[in-house]
């Protein structure tokens, strides 16, 4: 594990605030070793977003991308969490994007997967809005979804309760393809069932969101930290909760307290990172 694997890890176990300090000293220190300089930085990003720094997390991401793109080292093969500093800091602290993706996607040599993502991002604000292109966006509030074609409709005439472990997996992904949150908010409150999957949570707490149930949402991004597992070593912490302006509806300071404070991923499952 390297230094600054170490430090997430450490974040990760409930530290996040506690470390932040010492991933942001490598991710800024010119005289700093690329690798751990730029996954020091993404954790560092992560956790900026959840204390609201927004503009500061776009600066971190443009500094590492200035001093790093040019030799095409690792950074230029990632996207996450770089590409949403730019759009987070337009958001909630009103900095262009659009300028500071283009020059960024400058500083990356062709063909990395940064730049073809800085670039797309960049067209993708011509006509669509920010929220849009942050991650674990859903159409909250919208209409139905015809069922038809759907992997796992045929389980959502059955009775839940008596479904297998597996089944109630693929008929949850099936109510979120819908969009039938009343089915799902059926489900938590009659039988107190939650989907398993992180990312379902999310789309539960957007509906309680648009429905003014800031107690359901809290209860559902409280459950999505139990079930996060970071996507890398140097993945600190989701930020969905905190960059889509409506799961931050249901961000309560308890939920700020949790995310920020309790071990998550495989340090709160006692596995090694």
């Amino acid at each position: 594990m390297t230094s600054a694997e170490h430090l997430i890890s450490r974040a990760r176990h409930g530290g996040h605030r506690e470390v932040l300090p010492e991933l942001l000293a490598p991710a800024t220190d010119p005289a700093a070793r690329p690798d751990p300089a730029w996954k020091a930085g993404a954790a560092a990003v992560q956790i900026l977003c959840w204390e609201d720094r927004f503009a500061e997390a776009g600066e971190l991401a443009e500094l590492l991308i200035e001093r790093q793109g040019p030799g095409g080292g690792a950074l230029c093969d990632q996207d996450m969490p770089f590409d949403e500093a730019f759009l987070v800091a337009q958001l909630y602290a009103d900095v262009p994007a659009q300028p500071r993706l283009r020059a960024a996607a400058d500083r990356v040599p062709e063909g990395r997967i940064l730049r073809d993502r800085l670039l797309w991002l960049a067209e993708q604000l011509d006509h669509r809005p920010v929220e849009e292109l942050l991650p674990c966006h859903y159409d909250w509030g919208g209409p139905l979804v015809p069922r038809e074609g759907v992997i796992g409709e045929w389980l959502l005439d059955r009775d839940f309760a008596a479904l297998e472990p597996r089944e109630k997996r693929v008929a949850w992904e099936a109510i979120a393809q819908t969009n039938d949150f009343a089915r799902g908010r059926a489900l938590v409150g009659s039988l107190g069932e939650l989907p398993e999957q992180y990312y379902l949570c999310l789309w539960l707490a957007g509906w309680y969101a648009v429905e003014g149930d800031l107690a359901g949402g809290e209860r559902m991004l409280l459950a999505a930290h139990d079930r996060w597992w970071p996507y890398t070593r140097w993945d600190a912490l989701p930020t969905s909760e905190v960059v889509q302006p409506t799961l931050r509806r249901v961000v309560t300071d308890r939920v700020r307290q949790h995310f920020l404070t309790r071990p998550a991923g495989p340090e709160a499952a006692g596995r090694p990172s």
